[in-house]
């Protein structure tokens, strides 16, 4: 695979978020591997890998089912370029979305009150990001994801079922979708990206990083349809790939018919 385009893939920024299925555990186990957990984001906000890495295994170790860890230990890998380790991790964190969504609870009560637990552990990740300055490009499309989830909480709330394609977030499947395209492994990050796009239409990295997957595999069309949603959600394009990937599909620059 050319080098030039693979610089052209974003790699997706790291959301701090939580999920809106936990599995059932015994009392408290969640509650003890949240420690770690969140000693393990410090640790990445520092860029400190090998701690963030050892901090997630821990949380990991005393709660097998946290989704999120094995996301975040995905993310690490994805930092440390340990594409492999990536994938088996992020595969981890996507079945187990997949297998809670169809989680069943004591009582309408327990449901209601776990997924509100969920929303309000994003309203306090969605504050701390607000307060952040600058609010670049990547911080206010952060809190557009989250809030995009903290949305299919509430829905899941008014009795609206968890449609197959949201099962799993948008930020996982773009994440598992950046480790297969670093392997090489174009057809499986190709459903990754369609997959996040799928689950959020807005994520624009998702569209720029297919597009590159269509160039490089001889789609020109739909690369440059790809690209033009990329930049409708915001993404500032490579004008290097735009050039080439317009060359390509007939060197038309005009907008969308």
């Amino acid at each position: 695979m050319p080098t030039l385009h693979r610089a052209f893939a974003f790699v997706p920024v790291v959301l701090l978020a939580w999920t809106i299925a936990a599995a059932q555990q015994p009392p408290n186990t969640r509650e003890r591997a949240r420690e770690p957990y969140l000693a393990g984001l410090e640790h990445m906000r520092q860029e400190a890998y090998d701690a963030a890495r050892k901090a997630f295994e821990t949380a990991l170790g005393i709660d097998p089912a946290f989704e999120m860890a094995h996301y975040m230990l995905g993310r690490v890998h994805l930092a440390q370029k340990n594409y492999a380790p990536a994938v088996a991790a992020l595969l981890k964190s996507r079945d187990l979305f997949i297998s809670q969504a169809s989680q069943q609870f004591m009582s309408k009560q327990e449901g209601q009150r776990h997924r509100r637990e969920r929303a309000a552990e994003l309203d306090d990740l969605i504050s701390n990001l607000q307060r952040a300055t600058p609010q670049t490009f990547q911080i206010k499309e952060q809190i557009r994801q989250l809030e995009e989830r903290k949305r299919q909480v509430e829905d899941l709330d008014r009795a609206k079922d968890l449609t197959p394609e949201r099962q799993v977030p948008a930020f996982v499947s773009l994440s598992l979708g950046s480790a297969y395209f670093r392997l090489g492994r174009l057809a499986e990050a190709e459903q990754a990206y369609v997959a996040t796009i799928a689950a959020d239409p807005k994520t624009g990295e998702a569209h720029n990083n297919l597009a590159v997957v269509y160039f490089e595999t001889g789609r020109f069309d739909q690369a440059r349809a790809s690209l033009r949603a990329a930049e409708k959600a915001g993404v500032r394009v490579h004008p290097e790939l735009k050039a080439q990937i317009n060359a390509k599909a007939g060197g038309s620059n005009s907008p969308d018919r």
